[in-house]
């Protein structure tokens, strides 16, 4: 079968790998679409982990091979692959984070075993790692279950009450699918932040009441954010660009008592005064990825209709055009929002 083997840093390639066989417990899939994650772009570019492996990890398709003791699956059956498998006993699992499980990460596809930027991908864990596609969601909105998941783990660890106002920083994928939770969770208003017109108009469609460039606004960002929540500021401000800069202005936007949602989770440090903090009694809560009940929620949301999709899947491209028109197209195009590859 045809692959995208990572080999380090800028380096990986289209390779024939052998065809997976399913053990006792596991699933092979027929990847029908693996969406190119943020993640994804830090391995390739960075070398954030170690080579070799086939990336990707937010993957939908058809069961195309059983192993023994597999149950309520079929061959055919159309589903999502993930979240990352979990022991089930450590502390983490046994107290209702089982996204932290000490072994979660040891068993995910497209991370620490070979994903979906591939033809088929073998599923270790299918009894936790594989979920159903209701008939009327297709492939093209299933492969954004991992993006909409994790806003939706996010949004439901944090203080947010029914009537609350919000400000989301970064209209990227993870920014839009938090406004779209935002809004089915019952936040009065959402203000939405992005220096890409085009992401400010997509944040405007999927639900945001106002959208805004912090750049175009610049020093009198903070004053127009808190006039528009009675001169206080927003209850709940969630970081989704993953950059320094932008966690430092989610700070200084919330109004005291308020909370900070560190949901893209940025590698470049940023200076911060906990005094500042202390005294305005200012909250910060971090989210990591997302859980089983997560997906599931998603996929009935995605089925019902109340979470709409339209726009985010930017693009859907052939395997072997990964490199030119997947991650470097969207280091160099800020209006995309999410790839999806077709192998």
């Amino acid at each position: 079968m045809k692959a995208l083997l990572y080999e380090g840093k800028e380096t990986a390639g289209i390779v024939e790998r052998p065809m997976p066989k399913a053990g006792p417990g596991e699933a092979v899939v027929k990847i029908a679409l693996c969406g190119i994650c943020g993640t994804d772009l830090h391995i390739y570019f960075e070398g954030m982990l170690p080579p070799p492996f086939v990336p990707g990890h937010e993957n939908v398709g058809v069961i195309a091979e059983l192993g023994d003791g597999v149950e309520g699956f079929k061959v055919g059956d159309r589903v999502v692959a993930g979240p990352p498998g979990n022991c089930g006993h450590c502390f983490y699992c046994t107290h209702g984070r089982p996204n932290l499980c000490v072994d979660g990460f040891g068993n995910t596809n497209g991370l620490t075993r070979d994903g979906g930027m591939a033809e088929y991908m073998l599923v270790r864990d299918a009894r936790q790692m594989l979920y159903p596609i209701p008939e009327n969601v297709s492939f093209e909105d299933a492969v954004l279950t991992d993006t909409i998941a994790t806003g939706l783990r996010a949004i439901s660890q944090s203080d947010l009450r029914m009537g609350d106002n919000v400000v989301v920083s970064g209209a990227g994928p993870i920014g839009l699918a938090a406004i779209g939770v935002f809004k089915l969770a019952g936040a009065r208003h959402v203000t939405a932040l992005d220096i890409v017109p085009e992401k400010r108009a997509l944040a405007a469609a999927l639900g945001a009441d106002l959208v805004l460039d912090p750049v175009a606004e610049a020093e009198g960002l903070r004053d127009r954010i808190a006039a528009v929540y009675g001169g206080l500021g927003p209850d709940i401000v969630a970081e989704c660009a993953g950059k320094a800069q932008s966690l430092g202005l989610c700070i200084d936007l919330v109004r005291n008592g308020g909370q900070v949602l560190n949901i893209g989770a940025g590698g470049e440090p940023l200076p911060i005064v906990p005094a500042m903090l202390a005294v305005r009694e200012v909250g910060l809560r971090s989210s990591l990825a997302y859980g089983a009940q997560e997906a599931k929620l998603t996929l009935d949301y995605l089925a019902s209709g109340r979470f709409q999709t339209g726009g985010m899947l930017s693009d859907v491209i052939a395997l072997d055009e990964i490199i030119d028109k997947g991650f470097k197209r969207l280091v160099a195009d800020r209006s995309l929002v999410k790839v999806a590859v077709k192998p």
